[in-house]
């Protein structure tokens, strides 16, 4: 059957049924370590009423992520492939930002689904990404505002065949087990 408008893969089974609990945001000093250390992962950080009131982002799941990313060396194909993918009935949104500060961060990436039920969150190849340390929100829309998703921090995930990576999981429901509601992925060689 022919689409009009065909959507990207989405392998959502794979989200179902997962351990969720509550994050412990990381204070400025750790922050600080774990961008100086350097070591890839996701973790959850808590910023500012006005980062949140920038970004129209309202409820009590509300957070970023500090994703610390590998530096590019400059080679062509060593950067990181930042990926999207949602299967809500929500319209979903993600964020990913250059810092916390809310005066001046610069917005990288800011994905929103089309429609419910969509596996397109943003473009369907994703961006390339020099690294570094970004930050990344993911939301559900609610009238006029977003309200903040429970996360999963997968920081084991192998770069769905790239060799590394790992990826920040979502859930816009209070209680549903499942996490393939507002997705983002970072992979990279090496």
């Amino acid at each position: 059957m022919w689409q009009r408008f065909p959507i990207p893969p989405f392998d959502r089974d794979r989200f179902k049924d997962m351990d969720w609990q509550t994050p412990a945001h990381l204070g400025e000093a750790e922050i600080a370590d774990k961008i100086a250390a350097g070591v890839p992962g996701a973790y959850p950080v808590l910023p500012s009423e006005d980062f949140f009131a920038k970004l129209n982002v309202h409820g009590g799941h509300r957070h970023a992520l500090l994703c610390v990313l590998p530096e590019a060396a400059g080679t062509p194909g060593t950067d990181v492939r930042i990926l999207g993918r949602s299967y809500a009935w929500a319209i979903q949104r993600s964020w990913i930002v250059s810092s916390l500060d809310p005066a001046g961060f610069e917005v990288i990436a800011d994905w929103k689904t089309r429609r419910p039920m969509n596996t397109r969150l943003g473009p369907d190849d994703g961006i390339a990404h020099g690294g570094g340390a970004v930050y990344l929100v993911t939301a559900h829309g609610h009238g006029d505002h977003w309200i903040g998703n429970r996360t999963i921090a997968d920081n084991d995930w192998d770069g769905g065949g790239a060799g590394n990576g790992f990826q920040v999981l979502s859930s816009a429901s209070e209680d549903s087990r499942d996490f393939h509601d507002c997705n983002v992925s970072f992979a990279w060689s090496g």
